[in-house]
C-alpha cells in the first residue's frame, strides 16, 4: 500500500458494520481478520468534537 491514504467513503454514508470495521468501507461486504486490511488511522468529526476512526476494506478496494 503507498503512503498516501485513500479517499474514504463520508462516514454519514456508511453503515454501523463499515464503521466498525466488520465490513469493507467501499463495497460493504463482510470481513473477517483474514480478509481485512487495515487503512490507517484517520480523524473525523463525529457528535461535534474530533474522533479517531480505523477503517478497513476488503483486498480489492485496499489495492492489495
Amino acid at each position: 500500500m503507498s503512503d498516501t491514504l485513500p479517499p474514504l467513503p463520508p462516514v454519514g454514508d456508511l453503515s454501523e458494520q463499515q464503521v466498525r470495521g466488520t465490513a469493507c468501507v467501499h463495497c460493504g461486504i463482510v470481513l473477517d481478520n483474514a480478509t481485512a486490511v487495515d487503512l490507517g488511522e484517520r480523524r473525523t468529526g463525529r457528535a461535534g468534537g474530533r474522533v479517531r476512526w480505523f477503517p478497513r476494506a476488503c483486498p480489492e478496494h485496499a489495492g492489495t
